[in-house]
């Protein structure tokens, strides 16, 4: 065989080997891309909320979203800005010892003005509380704001919320038997372990008395069970 043709064949498997070598290179760089996406995907995404804050949004936006935004964490600068009378000295003095927002406010829906204000009782709050000179609640009704403190629970009954919140709500709650047959014509949901339909119940007993929940349709081989939020 020519010279020339050994030479068009050794640089044949040299354009051969580097083409493969790059085809390598591509795949690990995508492998590695890809398994990069994979691990941020999986990584815990921090929530807002603790489990018994959420609980409480979830009640409190239950009884009152017809009429009022829930707005959670807002500081107390924020609502100093929005509301005419507040004692500035004495918030900015408040901040500095540890109270720098109310867990939870509910705002008229025209205006977003600061109607309630619902702060979640601990011992930590209750600590923290003792070492103010001024209290937050006796600032804020001062404008009008009304306090409510509830004790921090994993789970809120929608009875008692809504009755914390009846003399604020215009609209006549139903009957907890009107509720349920309206939400059970209505609602439709899949649970997602084992895709059967669920079912809206309302638990009659116990601490969770008067809360909604949805229950797998498979219930009790599947004990998928997720509160229910509008």
């Amino acid at each position: 065989m020519p010279q020339a043709d050994w030479m068009i064949i050794a640089l044949g498997l040299c354009l051969v080997v580097i083409l493969f070598q790059a085809f390598m290179l591509v795949r690990k760089r995508n492998r590695k891309a890809r398994d990069q996406a994979q691990e941020v995907t999986e990584l815990e995404v921090p929530n807002l909320l603790t489990e018994p804050e959420l609980a409480c949004f979830n009640a409190l936006h239950e009884v009152a979203f017809k009429e009022f935004h829930v707005m959670a964490k807002v500081s107390l600068s924020d609502i100093a800005i929005v509301k005419r009378g507040l004692d500035h000295t004495a918030l900015e003095k408040a901040a500095k010892e540890g109270h720098r927002h109310i867990d939870f406010v509910l705002c008229d829906r025209e205006h977003l003005a600061v109607i309630v204000a619902i702060e979640l009782d601990d011992a930590k709050a209750k600590a923290a509380r003792a070492k103010q000179q001024i209290s937050i609640s006796d600032l804020l009704e001062q404008v009008g704001i009304s306090v409510f403190r509830l004790p921090v629970k994993t789970s809120y009954s929608i009875q008692e919320i809504r009755q914390l919140l009846t003399p604020y709500l215009k609209e006549k709650p139903p009957t907890p038997d009107e509720m349920v047959a309206t939400l059970s014509m209505q609602a439709f949901r899949i649970c997602k372990k084992c895709q059967t339909k669920m079912e809206l119940k309302r638990v009659k007993s116990g601490k969770y008395k008067g809360m909604l929940f949805w229950v797998c349709g498979n219930y009790p081989e599947c004990r998928s069970v997720d509160l229910f939020t509008r």
